[in-house]
C-alpha cells in the first residue's frame, strides 16, 4: 500500500500540472545564484528562468555531459532537460517522472529537443543494468518514501564509474541518514552546501513565485502554495535562513 508521503506528492504534483495547463512554466525548483563573477551566458529566451537554470548548470557542470548517455530522474516540467540538452550536448537524454500530466506537458512543450520523456518510478528504474553514463536528480529525492531504493536503483542503471549528479535539501536532523543512504551505493566525489546560493535565488524570484502561486490556486491555498514555492517569509524560506534545512549538491560515482 502506498505511504501517505508517496500519495501526497503524487497527487500534489498532478494538481500543479493540471493548474498550470499549457502555461510555459517549465521549472519547479528553488534556483541557485552563483558567486559574483560567475555569470552563466544564456540566450534571451532563457533569461526568465535564470535562477532555476543556474541550479541545473551548477549540478550538471560537476562532470562533462558532452557525448554522454544521460537519464534525468523526476524531470518535472522538463525545463532542466531542455536546458541540458541544448547547452551541455549529451549524446542522448532520457527523462522520467511519475506524474503523467507532467510527461504529457514535456512531450508537447519540448518536442523540438527530441528528449525521450517517459513515465517512471524513481525507486524502481525500468532500464537495464549499466545503461547510463550519468543520472541527474534535482530537488526531488525528498519526496521519495524509500530513499535507499532510489539510490540503489540509480546505481544499478549507471555504468561503472558513472555519475549521479544530485542536489536537494533535508532538515538538518536527517542529514546523517541521507549521507548513509548515499554512501551505501556511491563514492562521494564532492559535497557542497549551496544553501546561501539557494536563498539568494529565492530572494530574486519571490515576487514572481508569489504571483504564480496566487494565480494558480484558490485563495484558501495561497499560503500553502507560497510555502511550496519558498517565497520570502514562508516556512520553507525561513528554515533555510535559520539553518533548520540545508541544501546540498553532490557528485557521486558508482564504483568500478
Amino acid at each position: 500500500m502506498p505511504s501517505f508521503k508517496q500519495t501526497f506528492w503524487k497527487y500534489w504534483y498532478q494538481y500543479l500540472s493540471g493548474r498550470i495547463g499549457s502555461d510555459p512554466i517549465t521549472f519547479l525548483n528553488y534556483g541557485y545564484w552563483p558567486p559574483a563573477g560567475q555569470t552563466l551566458p544564456l540566450s534571451a529566451e532563457d533569461e526568465t528562468n535564470r535562477p532555476a537554470i543556474q541550479l541545473y548548470h551548477h549540478v550538471a557542470g560537476a562532470w562533462p555531459l558532452d557525448g554522454k548517455n544521460v537519464l534525468e530522474v523526476s524531470c518535472g516540467h522538463g525545463g532542466g532537460a531542455s536546458f541540458l540538452t541544448r547547452y551541455h550536448h549529451p549524446a542522448s537524454y532520457t527523462a522520467i517522472d511519475q506524474n503523467p500530466k507532467a510527461i504529457d506537458f514535456c512531450r508537447k512543450v519540448h518536442a523540438p529537443q527530441k528528449i525521450d520523456f517517459r513515465i517512471g518510478d524513481a525507486q524502481a528504474l525500468d532500464f537495464p543494468e549499466n545503461t547510463f553514463d550519468a543520472v541527474i536528480n534535482v530537488e526531488a529525492s525528498h519526496c521519495y518514501p524509500d530513499q535507499a531504493a532510489f539510490y540503489s536503483s540509480v546505481k544499478r542503471v549507471l555504468k561503472p564509474g558513472g555519475r549521479l549528479l544530485h542536489a536537494d535539501f533535508r532538515p538538518r536532523d536527517e542529514l546523517s541518514q541521507w549521507e548513509d543512504d548515499i554512501s551505501a551505493n556511491f563514492h562521494i566525489a564532492s559535497k557542497t552546501d549551496i544553501t546561501p546560493h539557494v536563498i539568494r535565488a529565492l530572494q530574486r524570484t519571490t515576487e514572481r513565485f508569489r504571483a504564480l502561486a496566487h494565480r494558480l490556486s484558490p485563495k484558501i491555498l495561497h499560503r500553502t502554495m507560497e510555502t511550496f514555492a519558498g517565497v520570502e517569509g514562508s516556512a520553507i524560506y525561513n528554515s533555510f535562513v535559520s539553518g533548520e534545512r540545508v541544501y546540498l549538491s553532490f557528485q557521486l560515482i558508482k564504483p568500478a
